[in-house]
């Protein structure tokens, strides 16, 4: 009698081919979901965004038109209309501090490295706190362009530019939607100025102005967190996407050359889209 036997099964020659198409599709899948991933996050910052923008507008209209007198303390200053809304929508609300789902953008919602000067990383957030005191109630990633905001009558100068020239208001008379009023940002507050120096790298924290000469605040708003741009809520509540050489076109203030010339601009930023 004669057996038969039927073998199946993989050859060498097909595992390595199926081997080779797996792999080929894990690198066309993979920058895929890399891109989407960065999309939403863009998507999810701009919302953000958009959301401080409805709080601002609201605490204008409960200060006679005025936006936040204290650059220092904008976040806090609208913690009330951020609780407010988290109660409205059926969140549990808490004492705690701002609602940190629209505190941070999604790239940078992670505190810094210590010590505290390494908190200003492009990817990275810094601590939010009551004035006066050391304890963090919540980690930011958004900064407040300090010429918007609605200074002290007693404060005559800032950084050697009169304070007369803050917006303080909405109602500006001018173009609001070239006016920058929240970003993205490595701190609380930035005031900056069309001739500022550019920064040396992506987050040239420890080479930005926290307190002195203003020579250096635009660094705290030119971060590369979004595929090389930076995210900006306009005066006119418009939110866009922004390369960070257009920065220094912008109307900070009143006084804002935006025909300055342009700085000589670092390695890092050549290659950076305009």
């Amino acid at each position: 009698m004669s057996s038969r036997y039927s073998k199946t099964g993989f050859t060498v020659i097909e595992l390595l081919v199926v081997v080779f198409l797996i792999a080929l599709l894990l690198a066309i899948v993979i920058p895929s979901l890399f891109k989407a991933q960065g999309r939403v996050q863009t998507i999810t910052c701009q919302s953000n965004l958009k959301q401080w923008g409805i709080y601002l507008v609201i605490y204008s209209n409960d200060n006679d038109g005025y936006l936040p007198a204290d650059s220092r303390d904008w976040m806090i200053s609208l913690l009330p209309y951020s609780e407010a809304a988290r109660s409205a929508s059926g969140s549990p609300s808490s004492n705690a501090g701002p609602n940190k789902s629209i505190t941070c953008c999604p790239t940078a919602a992670q505190s810094g490295s210590i010590p505290p000067s390494d908190f200003g990383q492009p990817f990275a957030a810094f601590p939010i706190q009551y004035p006066h005191s050391s304890e963090t109630i919540a980690l930011g990633s958004y900064g407040i362009n300090g010429w918007v905001c609605h200074v002290s009558p007693s404060e005559k100068e800032i950084y050697g530019i009169p304070a007369s020239k803050n917006w303080r208001r909405f109602d500006v008379g001018e173009s609001a939607s070239k006016i920058p009023l929240v970003l993205d940002s490595m701190w609380i507050r930035a005031f900056p100025d069309n001739n500022n120096l550019p920064p040396e790298k992506n987050g040239d924290f420890s080479n930005c102005d926290l307190t002195g000469g203003g020579s250096r605040q635009m660094r705290h708003f030119a971060i590369a967190r979004h595929n090389g741009r930076t995210n900006i809520l306009f005066l006119d509540l418009g939110v866009h996407q922004s390369g960070l050489k257009k920065l220094w076109k912008m109307k900070w203030h009143r006084g804002s050359d935006a025909n300055a010339p342009e700085p000589a601009w670092p390695e890092w930023m050549q290659g950076l889209p305009d």
